[in-house]
């Protein structure tokens, strides 16, 4: 299924959101996915609550944020209007691997007057509670409705992400529902500025809390799983000379505490790139594996994927490694330790990290990749490949006829 994607995301976008969204319109519409392909599902993440405080003397505010960690876009467009009811109806498309795809029913959308454009509801609730095993009337937020759109990058180095922001917009001051969406890597945060984002505790008990925060409450979104929609975070209400304070004391549940264990194969030729797989326990899809510590060409990672075992905390990231081109031609410079750490974090979030060192060398050639820099020259590759200092084109020896460089 991992090619099929592949192929489809190559075929669609080539990683040009314009052209993406052009031919999310041009492909053609079925019931469901032909039985030989695949749906390109994406998946709700919730990320824990942050910018904890106090709005004014009686309301508490905080940030939301979702992300898409699956295998395709989270598209929204507009169904049938409901015009008793004001509301409108809303379908998820999904896509097949063959670029075809079908609509499923998701909910309704509404016109917000406090955010001037069309909302998503019911995709978010709210819940502040007791810190106790059976807490008692917790402090429930209306059920929220998101415009839903890239506002911030978590994974970029997803397989089918996108390194700018796909859905990029919101619609304003139009009373129809407009096309939204979530692209893969990439998550929709609302602040703590914004009407909504905030709950009444003036007359609670100072004392800890949970704010637990829950995407797709109702469960109407198609997505790879739904374990992973709710995010929490303990709250201390507490009061001074100056009033009312909030203070976010971290995660109610601790992370486990990831590992690293191998990297396979463990080596490359510079100028090289190949597939790995990195296996570990608790690794999670909002952490970023990161080559430190060693010299010459610095290894990069991108087409990535997270492949939980079934029955096991054990997880095998896949994804393509690249090395540029050393310099030196035929003695390739590659330093004095070309011996690399591979490291799993993301500073941005709270999600744990590990460092698997010293686990990926580099190497002058000779290997499974063969010799990058004693081959023939390739004349459109951007790559010396026969380890003279000239690349492509400025190789008149060996390009000065191919049909590229005329």
């Amino acid at each position: 299924m991992m090619e099929q994607m592949k192929k489809f995301r190559l075929a669609v976008c080539a990683g040009v959101p314009g052209l993406l969204l052009t031919t999310l319109y041009a492909a053609t519409a079925s019931a469901a996915c032909p039985s030989s392909e695949s749906e390109l599902l994406p998946n709700l993440r919730a990320l824990p609550a942050t910018s904890i405080a106090m709005r004014d003397a009686d309301y508490m505010k905080f940030s939301a944020t979702s992300w898409n960690a699956g295998h395709g876009n989270f598209l929204l467009v507009a169904g049938a209007a409901n015009t008793g009811a004001g509301t409108q109806q809303i379908l998820q498309r999904i896509f097949c691997t063959d670029g075809s795809f079908y609509d499923s029913p998701a909910g309704t959308a509404a016109y917000h007057d406090a955010h001037n454009h069309v909302h998503f509801n019911d995709y978010a609730n709210y819940i502040l509670e007791e810190d106790t095993a059976s807490p008692q009337n917790p402090r429930q937020g209306t059920k929220t409705s998101f415009c839903i759109m890239d506002t911030t990058a978590v994974n970029k180095q997803m397989t089918g992400a996108s390194q700018s922001a796909v859905f990029d917009w919101c619609p304003t001051q139009d009373p129809d529902f407009n096309t939204q969406g979530m692209s893969v890597g990439w998550g929709d945060t609302y602040g703590s500025h914004l009407p909504g984002q905030d709950l009444y505790i003036a007359d609670l008990p100072a004392g800890m809390y949970r704010l637990r925060q829950i995407f797709d409450p109702k469960n109407r979104i198609r997505e790879l799983a739904d374990d992973d929609n709710e995010s929490c975070v303990k709250v201390r209400i507490f009061d001074d000379a100056g009033g009312r304070h909030v203070a976010n004391e971290g995660l109610c549940n601790a992370p486990a505490t990831a590992q690293l264990f191998t990297i396979q194969p463990d080596s490359a030729p510079h100028g090289t790139c190949l597939q790995v797989t990195i296996t570990g326990d608790n690794l999670v899809p909002e952490m970023q594996t990161v080559f430190s510590g060693g010299t010459g060409p610095l290894p990069a990672i991108s087409d990535v994927t997270f492949n939980p075992e079934a029955g096991s905390t054990i997880t095998n990231i896949n994804g393509e490694v690249c090395i540029k081109q050393a310099r030196g031609g035929k003695n390739p410079k590659l330093g004095s330790s070309p011996v690399w750490d591979v490291s799993v974090r993301n500073s941005q979030f709270s999600v744990g990290s590990a460092t698997l060192p010293d686990s990926f060398t580099v190497t002058a050639g000779g290997g499974d990749g063969g010799d990058p820099g004693g081959g023939p020259e390739i004349c459109n590759d951007g790559i010396d490949n026969d380890g003279d200092n000239k690349v492509d084109c400025s190789d008149k020896k060996d390009c000065r006829r191919d049909s590229y460089c005329q």
